[in-house]
């Protein structure tokens, strides 16, 4: 077997991501992330997004990173990716990208599946999967259902990364003094319930509300379902939603459990930061979640859709300080496990494993 190349020759190389999702979530974060890390190790890297994508901003001074904005659909990125050393396709769509590089001109690609939902059968994506050089999974849940479909690939897992929020907050925060005295809920993500689940949180507050007035449940981002979520919510005191924020550590900070129902997920990048704030967390039992929560150790699992089963869930960790402090401990130490430059580093391992087998 080849051996992998040393470090020092990572200049040599161009690396193209290619996320053209529309919006900036989970996704579009650990992007950031991995470009982040390897230009600190180097790497030369270009960046091929929709026009307008907020990942755009958020990458353009990145140190050696071509930023290059498109119109979302693969033919236009497939275009903007040529002279390209490797591609990484990030999301759905952009496989395809890469598989008309390779197609035109030989160019590697690997694609990473950040999400858990089956597969529907498509010639299309049977070529692109087939072809790839690599395909990677954020969890062992997502691999089996791509070997569902496709039992001769072999995929390499590559958990998120956390986004060392805990690193960067502000102390000075008055965010946990607007919630003194509440024992406060936390929820961050999209407001989309067909994946997040969050008409339980709202059925949760409605039960706690009769029996427990001091729980506070803040849900923290915005989405599709924010406007039937808020409805739902009507005349509920113990429902906050912030919307949209940019100090999402600071919420952190200040939330007591962090409560997670997802009906689906393929790993669940939130709850990774909740970890390095030492938050006991509340998951639904679905997809990569239970990879990263067990049970009784540094969380709950509870089903999905059971309102019932998040408020026992709320007063068994509320109710036992040491059962407390032990998942504390738990997610401090775990969330090491889960920093960028490991995250970054297991891609590099994988690029340069590519590279040498396609020497450019």
């Amino acid at each position: 077997m080849p051996a992998v190349p040393p470090a020092g020759d990572v200049g040599k190389d161009l690396v193209c991501h290619i996320n053209i999702a529309a919006g900036y979530r989970g996704g579009e974060r650990q992007t950031e992330l991995l470009v982040k890390d390897l230009a600190k190790r180097g790497w030369r890297q270009r960046l091929i997004v929709r026009r307008g994508s907020p990942l755009a901003g958020r990458c353009r001074r990145v140190d050696g990173l071509d930023v290059t904005e498109v119109v979302g659909q693969p033919g236009a990125a497939w275009i903007a990716a040529r002279g390209s050393s490797l591609v990484h396709a990030h999301e759905a769509r952009s496989i395809y990208a890469g598989w008309l590089l390779q197609m035109s001109s030989g160019v590697p690609y690997l694609f990473t599946r950040r999400v858990d939902n089956p597969l529907k059968r498509s010639r299309l994506r049977d070529l692109a999967y087939r072809r790839a050089d690599r395909i990677v999974t954020l969890s062992c849940a997502i691999a089996t259902i791509i070997k569902e479909s496709y039992p001769d690939l072999e995929c390499k897992i590559v958990p998120d990364a956390h986004s060392d929020l805990a690193a960067t907050l502000d102390a000075d925060s008055d965010i946990r003094a607007q919630y003194a005295g509440r024992t406060v809920i936390g929820h961050i993500g999209a407001l989309d319930n067909k994946h997040k689940g969050q008409r339980s949180i709202i059925r949760a507050a409605a039960l706690a509300s009769r029996s427990d007035p001091e729980l506070l449940f803040v849900l923290v981002g915005d989405g599709r379902d924010g406007e039937e979520l808020r409805r739902a919510a009507l005349g509920l005191d113990n429902v906050v939603f912030t919307g949209r924020v940019d100090d999402v550590g600071a919420y952190l900070a200040a939330f007591d459990v962090f409560l997670y129902p997802s009906l689906h997920e393929g790993l669940g990048s939130s709850l990774l930061d909740a970890m390095c704030f030492g938050l006991p967390i509340i998951a639904s039992r679905v997809g990569g979640i239970p990879e990263i929560v067990e049970h009784e150790v540094n969380g709950l699992l509870i089903a999905p859709e059971d309102p019932e089963g998040i408020v026992s869930a709320i007063e068994i960790i509320r109710s036992c300080p040491q059962t407390r402090r032990a998942m504390r401990r738990a997610n401090l130490e775990k969330s090491a496990l889960y920093g960028a430059d490991r995250m970054a580093s297991a891609y590099e391992a994988i690029y340069r494993s590519i590279l040498v087998q396609h020497p450019g």
